[in-house]
């Protein structure tokens, strides 16, 4: 073969690890070794044009820069000391901090081994513009999230169906049900729902998921109802279900977690209480009793990886269809007729015959994930001490980002 022949040839078989691990294997290009090779400004422009962003309009260039700079703050204060008491102990390069030009970035992303520049600390400007262009890429995709801004309507949606069954019996006791007596209520200890979260804890969940897209967080609305019994937690499900508070049909299956019951041990002590329920003196609270011992022996091994193997719980996630008004709907269509009726403006009045209210959504409509957690007292104490504490899965989950965004920078982790 000749050296064209050669490198003809090569071209068409290369097949790198974006090929083959990220498009077709399902890796996470976050985690690709491979993803750039860009030699000059003009496969940058066309790389960033392909992702969505015109350089060339000043807003989104502004934009693509304004990430850029939150990317550098997000790992000074996560993923470097002294943010971060566990970070690396590491300077940015300067002609890092200098960049003005988001293309450069590129570039220094597809150094070449071979030859490859160094700052003087000897961690190479290639690590440094993948670990920004990962946290770029994360912003991004929050930033392009069309329902971030009806937040607050959707957390109102969603909770409004269970306050409606949350009460407060004469005695001050909580419980879930419609009124105090209630026959299929069950008690209390206490019901919680989520604040929003953070920018920052919304970047750091996408930078240890595979899939790094912000639809892919499920628990930025959550709720939380906690139990005196681990049985009243199993009741707490059936109740939320035959009261369509949640339905079967719009669960995520691969989102439901049980680590505070065996659901087969259970199954067959539950086949025993109903089989003595005819029977002459069984008492109620004694059946009761019979079915809260086999929940003593709860699962174990999470899926989370960053969750305690101790920390128990029912958790699952469940989609509620929104439906917003479009506020721009009446807007629009009482400025046309008010226009029409009292203006003499006829260029106006033209322009405003070309808004056709038909062709504005009058409503907005989709469905939106929220998380729900249900726990015995017991467990809820357990939970919220030793390593089962919110804080150590917290310091789990930024160590874990860190080693995913830093790549060859966090060796010494």
């Amino acid at each position: 073969m000749t050296k064209d022949e050669v490198t003809r040839f090569k071209n068409q078989y290369d097949f790198r690890s974006d090929v083959l691990d990220v498009i077709v294997g399902g890796k996470s290009s976050l985690d690709s070794p491979n993803v750039f090779q860009i030699s000059i400004l003009e496969e940058a422009d066309r790389f960033i044009q392909s992702y969505g962003y015109d350089l060339e309009n000043p807003i989104e260039n502004a934009e693509i820069l304004g990430n850029f700079h939150e990317s550098l703050n997000f790992i000074r204060k996560y993923f470097l000391h002294p943010g971060n008491s566990d970070g690396l102990k590491i300077e940015i390069p300067r002609k890092v901090l200098e960049l003005t030009d988001v293309r450069e970035l590129l570039l220094f992303a597809s150094f070449s081994k071979r030859g490859q520049t160094q700052d003087p600390q000897g961690l190479t400007l290639q690590n440094w513009a993948c670990s920004l262009l990962k946290v770029m890429h994360t912003i991004s995709h929050i930033d392009k999230d069309l329902r971030s801004p009806y937040f607050s309507d959707i957390q109102k949606q969603i909770f409004d169906r269970f306050y409606k069954l949350v009460h407060r019996d004469t005695e001050g006791h909580l419980y879930l049900g419609e009124k105090d007596d209630d026959p299929l209520r069950v008690d209390l200890t206490a019901f919680e729902t989520k604040p929003k979260k953070s920018r920052d804890s919304i970047i750091l969940k996408l930078l240890h998921k595979p899939e790094n897209v912000a639809e892919d967080i499920f628990d930025r609305v959550g709720i939380r109802l906690i139990t005196p019994t681990t049985l009243g937690a199993l009741r707490v499900v059936k109740y939320l279900k035959d009261k369509m508070v949640i339905i079967p049909s719009n669960i995520k299956p691969s989102r439901s977690r049980n680590t505070l019951l065996d659901t087969e041990e259970f199954r067959i002590r539950l086949s025993e209480v109903l089989k003595k329920l005819p029977e002459e003196g069984a008492q109620e609270k004694q059946l009761a009793m019979h079915l809260e011992e086999a929940l003593l022996n709860p699962r174990v091994s999470p899926s989370n990886p960053h969750s305690s193997e101790f920390y128990r719980a029912i958790q699952f996630t469940c989609r509620q269809l929104i439906k917003l008004k479009n506020p721009m709907y009446e807007v629009l269509r009482d400025l046309r007729n008010t226009v029409k009726e009292t203006s003499p403006n006829v260029e106006l009045l033209k322009i405003l015959d070309r808004v056709d209210p038909k062709s504005i959504q009058k409503e907005v409509r989709f469905f939106y994930p929220y998380e729900v957690q249900i726990v015995d007292q017991k467990s809820a104490e357990e939970n919220e001490k030793g390593r089962s504490a919110h804080s150590e899965y917290k310091r789990a989950q930024v160590i874990t980002a860190m080693k995913r965004v830093m790549g060859g920078l966090g060796d010494a982790l």
